[in-house]
């Protein structure tokens, strides 16, 4: 990597990347100067951009993007279905707040969609696990969501057949083997 495009881009962790054709996006994570807020003007301006590495060109770009983006962006869970890469959950940044969104990113047209908001009452609210797309006769039509972190106050649905562990040294997070299908067909 030219060391002037890391220069240029900064540092950040826990970012989440995906291909799509020859295009490599990587969206989110922690970044210099972003503030740890739930919401703010600041926060907004830099998860409305993507960045983008082009694999046949090695050239860097960001990306202006259209739409609201999630407000989990450390830790989120992100698959791709043709042009569109799905994000769940993720980590905001202060305190134990966890989401449990989908959102999707067409990236044809950088524009953002929200498939499920944030709710207290569906999946558990976790960030840091992992994502895949399932398909059926060939097309995908489901998204499996395996395991993460969660806070541990707002796990209050415990299901038999999954894991809630404590971490020691994390008192108010817990780790989950949950598994969660979302039917893209359906939207449920």
């Amino acid at each position: 990597m030219d060391r002037n495009i890391a220069v240029q881009f900064g540092w950040r962790e826990q970012h989440t990347t995906a291909v799509v054709g020859d295009v490599l996006y990587c969206w989110g994570g922690y970044q210099k100067g972003l503030d740890a807020s739930h919401d703010s003007p600041t926060k907004r301006k830099c998860t409305s951009a993507i960045d983008a590495f082009n694999l046949l060109s090695g050239v860097w770009s960001s990306q202006p993007t259209r739409g609201t983006p999630p407000l989990g962006i450390r830790g989120v869970s992100c698959t791709t279905i043709n042009n569109n890469i799905y994000y769940f959950g993720g980590y905001c940044g202060h305190g134990s707040c966890y989401h449990n969104s989908l959102n999707y990113l067409d990236t044809l047209t950088l524009h953002w969609k929200e498939l499920q908001p944030t709710s207290n009452y569906s999946v558990t609210k976790r960030g840091f696990g992992g994502m895949i797309a399932m398909e059926s006769e060939g097309k995908p039509q489901q998204l499996l969501v395996i395991g993460g972190l969660a806070p541990k106050l707002t796990t209050t649905q415990r299901h038999y057949q999954f894991r809630y562990k404590n971490i020691p040294g994390l008192d108010d997070r817990l780790s989950t083997n949950e598994q969660n299908i979302y039917n893209l067909s359906s939207r449920k």
